[in-house]
């Protein structure tokens, strides 16, 4: 049993890919020293099964929210059906919700829609925003900098941009998540991201089942239990231990859902 605590901010552990092994995936983290698991939501079917399964296992937490993927399928109504997920046990944030203009599988317009909405239940329901943004950063910061709602704490997931972009977003106070994106030999703007973003800004996350991280990249699904190759690759960008790495981004994702670390 590994004696580093790490948390996976950001899993997906409803998809098909975990299908009757979940119990043995969790196991597996455990064994790695990854003991507590955000499980993200996309859609209102996503997030309902993830407050189940929140519900089943011990130290999975969860978030509700629609991705900009799923903005076009959003019929009236979906706002309070939200709502009334998010007031679930176990429900830590609202998310992940935001912008992807790379697939614009639903038009801008809509996308903004949604998002809006969301941001508005967040502040609200006085909950964290976990959110997605894709070739959109302009559109995703004047968003958020025009909500009503300003003091909810706000985390980008799976960064992959560059220094200038981390500066913008941590100018506003936000948080900055990595994937085992930093560990790709070709993404060296994200390595130097993650360098530069300073450590009290800092989560870790798999975004499982995708990108999965070196030494495991082309394993699928990914697992919350390769955490660890993300926190010694960031270990190693800055130059620092990698009990220092867990010591921190565990404390920061304590803090940002308001969860107890793990004993």
């Amino acid at each position: 049993m590994s004696t580093i605590k790490l948390i996976d901010t950001h899993t997906h552990p409803a998809m098909k890919d975990y299908a009757g092994n979940l119990t043995e995936v969790l196991a597996r983290s455990r064994q790695a020293g990854v003991g507590q698991w955000m499980a993200i939501g996309t859609s209102l079917e996503d997030s309902a099964a993830g407050i189940e399964l929140a519900r089943e296992h011990s130290g999975l937490y969860c978030s509700v929210g629609i991705h900009p993927h799923n903005a076009q399928h959003q019929k009236s109504g979906y706002l309070d059906e939200l709502q009334k997920l998010a007031e679930a046990d176990k429900v830590k944030a609202i998310g992940e919700i935001g912008l992807d203009y790379y697939y614009e599988f639903s038009k801008k317009d809509t996308q903004k829609q949604i998002f809006a909405e969301q941001l508005e239940l967040a502040g609200k329901l006085e909950l964290p925003i976990i959110i997605h943004c894709r070739e959109a950063l302009d559109d995703c910061l004047s968003m958020l900098d025009s909500r009503q709602h300003s003091d909810a704490p706000v985390v980008f997931h799976c960064f992959s941009g560059n220094t200038e972009q981390a500066r913008r977003i941590l100018d506003r106070g936000f948080f900055i998540s990595f994937t085992g994106i930093i560990t790709f030999k070709n993404a060296t703007e994200a390595q130097r991201a993650a360098e530069y973003v300073p450590l009290e800004k800092v989560m870790l996350e798999t975004d499982c089942p995708y990108l999965s991280p070196e030494p495991s990249r082309n394993v699928r699904p990914n697992e919350p239990a390769l955490l660890i190759h993300i926190a010694e690759k960031l270990a190693q960008l800055k130059n620092i231990p990698v009990t220092e790495i867990a010591r921190a981004t565990t404390k920061n994702s304590c803090l940002f859902f308001g969860i107890d670390v793990e004993e």
